[in-house]
């Protein structure tokens, strides 16, 4: 819970700056995530998991572009990334 405080704390302080770098991480991430869930085919299953991909980089760019307060959009950020690193391990897993 220490380093996510530092984390915020950080990302608060120099909110405009990481606003560009964070949406770049969210893509790139998006995108290694959209490629390898794609390789072996569009069944449902992925489908859904690249919908959720989608959801993850989307909301990050849909918070800062509603201007939601500095606060939020980390935990939209954090959210985002999270979700991408985990549908990452599963698209390499399987």
């Amino acid at each position: 819970m220490n380093y996510y405080n530092s984390l915020q704390r950080f990302y608060l302080r120099k909110f405009y700056l990481l606003i560009p770098a964070a949406i770049i991480i969210l893509a790139c991430l998006g995108s290694f995530v959209a490629y390898y869930l794609t390789k072996d085919g569009m069944g449902g299953t992925n489908f859904f998991l690249l919908f959720l991909s989608v959801l993850g980089a989307m909301s990050y760019l849909t918070a800062v572009l509603g201007q939601f307060s500095p606060k939020a959009t980390f935990r939209v950020f954090i959210f985002g990334l999270v979700l991408e690193l985990v549908l990452l391990g599963i698209s390499l897993l399987f």
